[in-house]
């Protein structure tokens, strides 16, 4: 049986099928190889991310337990302050320092007839260190101790 003869035309296309063929292939393969590359650079990516948010909670943690640590040291400074001033406040004042000339001058306002308040404000002494330098250093109590140097 003859075989049969095969046209220039017929070849031709047939060729231009072949190319069509293989660089659809090769396009395919090469979309596929990409695709491929694309996914394990998002998953690399994703790990990356992951480790850094598992860091960011992390730091979120140590953030917020300094920040807890922070609070709790000023709550203590404030009261040390708060015990300093008071302690300066009733310390034996020095010789000419500012507390002696606060009670020096409390002592003042109370022989010149200042009330409890007009003392208290104007030395920033308490209310009862501002009673008892009235009633020993008072109007009132000038009379109590002429009174006291009579008896003796």
């Amino acid at each position: 049986m003859p075989l049969p003869t095969l046209s220039f035309e017929l070849i031709y296309a047939a060729a231009a099928a072949a190319c069509v063929a293989l660089a659809a292939a090769g396009a395919l393969a090469l979309a596929s190889r990409r695709a491929r590359a694309l996914q394990f650079a998002l998953h690399e990516i994703s790990v990356q991310v992951g480790a850094v948010a598992g860091q960011l909670t992390a730091l979120r943690t140590e953030n917020g337990a300094q920040g807890a640590t922070l609070l709790a040291l000023a709550a203590r400074l404030d009261g040390l302050q708060r015990d300093l001033t008071s302690d300066a406040r009733h310390a034996a004042p020095a010789a000419g320092g500012a507390a002696g000339s606060a009670f020096e001058l409390a002592i003042r306002l109370a022989r010149a007839g200042g009330s409890v308040e007009e003392l208290m404000s104007a030395c920033q002494v308490t209310r009862h260190e501002a009673e008892l330098a009235l009633r020993l250093h008072g109007p009132q109590s000038r009379g109590a101790t002429t009174r006291l140097a009579a008896v003796r």
